[in-house]
């Protein structure tokens, strides 16, 4: 062989080579399959909806539904619409013993099941946990509760078992630690695992950590999405996972170190989305979204931590999230309920992208 045929020989080996992998790489991913080293793939893009706090405003009075109905019916036409996967619902879900207006609380729930039910008829899944209108009063951060708010005795254990008697459905899991049961849970869909935290079974304003870090190291490269009812850095509910500080800070140094981009959460009533980095330097963004139904509430944006960079906020309309995942990239909108000449429209009024980093 001549010499300038060996130079072009090498030339196409030098060329061909990595192309190839490339191209392998990339076919990994459209099979619809797991990629290369765990890595998300890139077929269809597929989402999903987060909504909180859909408890009503209509305490007061007997025979009241314990949720906000017609902002929740037309949450759940706008996420078929959507064609979400599922729903995630991390907490607040019924007005449950706060001044109930004495609606049982099975029949508060049976109310929310109807509210959501062209959700179910859709066939798209519903992920709940429970927020502290689903357990009971507040008794470490706040002052005690005034005598005509106190519940009767065994409310906790009675709204618990409301609770799992209301979402029977054999999708949710039952991984959860031991007395957080089908309450806390984690589950994987597609290049996704989620993890819904319960924060009101063990110790009041924690996480199951040592359980929480055994379903973070088993992420496989896939993106990670947590959800619990209440904020991680105080905003403007005394209650929170800040009350204790340092465990507040292994939970965020976790998701930062699993890969976690995103912590959803409700608990306030309003839509804020805020930067925190963990002690490693990853970026994580708070994202309360509690404006799912409740009484929407002022807040004058000073945060409770100097970490805390606030990003957007909006505590005018109802709405809830709408996740798109499309292989590394992952959008987040917010889609806002809003009145325009008489007619209910969704927009979407904040939006943030992120990607997670290819394996080398």
């Amino acid at each position: 062989m001549s010499r300038g045929a060996k130079n072009i020989g090498r030339w196409f080996a030098a060329f061909l080579v990595p192309a190839a992998l490339l191209l392998a790489t990339a076919c990994s991913g459209i099979s619809g399959r797991t990629g290369v080293a765990g890595r998300p793939d890139r077929s269809e893009p597929w989402r999903f909806a987060v909504v909180s706090d859909t408890q009503g405003d209509n305490r007061d009075g007997t025979g009241k539904s314990g949720l906000n109905d017609s902002v929740i019916k037309a949450l759940a036409e706008a996420v078929v619409r959507e064609k979400a996967d599922f729903v995630l619902v991390s907490g607040d879900l019924i007005n449950g013993w706060f001044k109930n207006g004495g609606t049982e609380y099975a029949v508060q729930y049976a109310h929310w099941r109807e509210a959501m039910r062209p959700v179910y008829q859709a066939g798209i899944r519903i992920y709940p946990i429970r927020g502290n209108h689903d357990d009971g009063p507040e008794r470490l951060a706040l002052p005690p509760l005034p005598a005509r708010l106190e519940p009767p005795a065994g409310t906790p254990e009675k709204l618990k078992r409301a609770f799992r008697e209301a979402f029977p459905e054999a999708y949710i899991p039952g991984n959860g630690p031991a007395g957080e049961e089908r309450l806390t849970y984690s589950f994987v869909h597609k290049n996704a695992l989620i993890v819904g935290l319960d924060q009101f079974s063990g110790s009041e304003h924690k996480v199951n950590q040592a359980w929480l870090d055994k379903q973070l190291a088993g992420s496989g490269g896939r993106h990670v999405f947590v959800y619990g009812h209440e904020p991680a850095f105080e905003t403007n509910h005394k209650d929170n996972l800040s009350f204790f500080p340092e465990d507040r800070d292994r939970f965020w140094d976790s998701l930062g170190a699993a890969g976690a981009r995103v912590y959803f959460c409700g608990h306030d009533h309003f839509y804020n989305r805020a930067l925190i980095r963990d002690r490693a330097g990853h970026e994580i963004r708070q994202i309360i979204a509690g404006t799912g139904g409740g009484s929407l509430k002022a807040w004058p944006g000073a945060y409770g931590d100097k970490r805390v960079i606030g990003e957007f906020h909006d505590d005018k309309h109802r709405g809830f999230l709408l996740v798109t995942i499309e292989g590394f990239r992952v959008t987040i909108e917010w889609k806002a309920l809003l009145d325009e000449g008489g007619t209910a429209v969704w927009k979407a009024l904040d939006a943030f992208r992120y990607s997670l980093r290819p394996a080398p």
